[in-house]
């Protein structure tokens, strides 16, 4: 009995470190995209970012540190964001972006 106690215990321990860790986690985190620029110009389905021209692909996705499903009028030029690309049909389109906060740029980028 005092082994099941100890199963129990363990499992729930683990559990709760598991989901405090993941709360205090953010969607934006760098785990989450592989590329990191600054917003040049938005059009209605492509964007500069950094020295690239990407088209949107056509479910793109705008997270931001508040919202997971966020409107893309909120994107703004000069903005850093990360993002993830997707080939569809042997062109690379951009298929995720999260707005990292003025206050996690240096994280991200040196400041010279």
């Amino acid at each position: 009995m005092n082994k099941i106690k100890l199963v129990i215990a363990v499992f729930f321990s683990a559990w709760l470190f598991t989901s405090s860790s993941l709360a205090q986690s953010p969607s934006w985190d760098r785990g989450t995209f592989g590329n990191v620029g600054v917003v040049g110009q938005i059009k209605h389905n492509s964007i500069i970012i950094d020295d690239g021209t990407y088209r949107l692909s056509p479910v793109a996705k705008f997270t931001t540190p508040d919202k997971d499903d966020a409107n893309f009028d909120l994107l703004k030029v000069q903005q850093m964001v990360g993002y993830t690309l997707i080939s569809i049909n042997g062109r690379l389109m951009v298929d995720h972006i999260w707005l990292i906060p003025e206050s996690e740029r240096p994280l991200y980028r040196p400041q010279f």
